[in-house]
């Protein structure tokens, strides 16, 4: 499955927004990073996998 999204890119991008914002708002987007890091380590071992299988075919 192709995405069109980096998470690490979207994580740098809500900290930059949260450096930006105040209270509540900062939070959220501090919450919005943490989410996209998050998805970055679940998808890390699925292209390792991935990438075992293509080699030993």
């Amino acid at each position: 499955m192709d995405v069109e999204y980096d998470p690490e890119r979207e994580a740098f991008a809500a900290m930059k927004l949260a450096a930006e914002a105040d209270g509540a708002e900062r939070k959220r987007w501090i919450n919005a990073a943490l989410a996209w890091i998050e998805l970055t380590r679940l998808r890390a071992p699925v292209g390792r996998e991935r990438l075992g299988r293509e080699e030993a075919v």
